[in-house]
C-alpha cells in the first residue's frame, strides 16, 4: 500500500488532491486486465451449463436472443460489483478502514472490463441466428482470454511465438477452469 493510501484509509490528508500518478495506474489497469480475465472464465462456464437443443427445423431451446444477453450482462456486470463490494468496500470496512480515491477508479476499472466483456460477447447475438448465437457466443470469451494472454506477453517484450504460446495457453486453462467448473455444478 503507497503512502497515499494509507493517508487516504486513515483520513490524514483527506484534503489533499488525489492523483492518479504511475503504480496506481498501474494497479487500475491490473485490476481491469483480471477482471476481463475472471469475467471471461466465469461466462464461459456460465453459458456451457446453460441447457439448449438444436433441431433440424432451426427451432432452438434454451436462452437465445434478449435471455441470452441477459445472462451475459447479468453474470458480467453483477461479478464485478459484487468483487468490488467484496473486496474494495467491505473488507476495509470490516478492518476499520475507509475506501479511498484508488478504490473508487479500482472498482470502476473492474466493472469496465465487465461492460467490456459483456459487449463483445454480446455480438454474437445480436448479428446471429439464436441457433449460430448459442453455439458463438461462448466462443467470444474464451477468445478474450487468449488475446489478453497474448497482449500480457507481448507487453514483457516476449516474441510473437512466444506470446502466442502465451495466448493458447491462457485460452486452454481458461475454458479448463470453465469445464471443471461447468462439471461440478452439474454434479450437484
Amino acid at each position: 500500500m503507497t503512502a497515499e493510501d494509507q493517508n487516504a484509509r486513515s483520513g490524514a490528508g483527506a484534503a489533499s488532491h488525489f492523483r492518479l500518478t504511475t503504480e496506481p495506474r498501474a494497479e487500475v489497469l491490473r485490476e481491469a486486465v483480471t477482471m476481463i480475465l475472471y469475467v471471461s472464465v466465469v461466462l464461459i462456464g456460465e453459458l456451457a451449463a446453460i441447457p439448449e437443443k438444436h433441431f433440424s427445423d432451426g427451432r432452438v431451446t434454451g436462452a437465445v436472443g434478449e435471455q441470452l444477453l441477459g445472462i451475459v450482462w447479468g453474470t458480467a456486470v453483477g461479478l464485478a460489483v459484487a468483487h468490488w463490494f467484496a473486496f474494495r468496500l467491505a473488507a476495509p470496512a470490516f478492518r476499520g478502514e475507509r475506501p479511498t480515491r484508488l478504490d473508487t477508479y479500482i472498482g470502476l476499472a473492474q466493472v469496465g472490463g465487465a461492460i467490456f466483456v459483456a459487449a463483445v460477447s454480446s455480438f454474437p447475438v445480436v448479428l446471429f441466428s439464436d441457433a449460430h448465437a448459442q453455439e458463438v457466443t461462448g466462443d467470444v470469451p474464451a477468445l478474450l482470454v487468449g488475446v489478453v494472454g497474448y497482449l500480457i506477453a507481448r507487453s514483457t517484450n516476449r516474441s510473437r511465438v512466444a506470446a502466442v504460446f502465451y495466448g493458447v495457453t491462457a485460452l486452454t486453462l481458461g475454458v479448463l477452469v470453465a469445464l471443471i467448473k461447468t462439471r461440478l455444478g452439474a454434479a450437484h
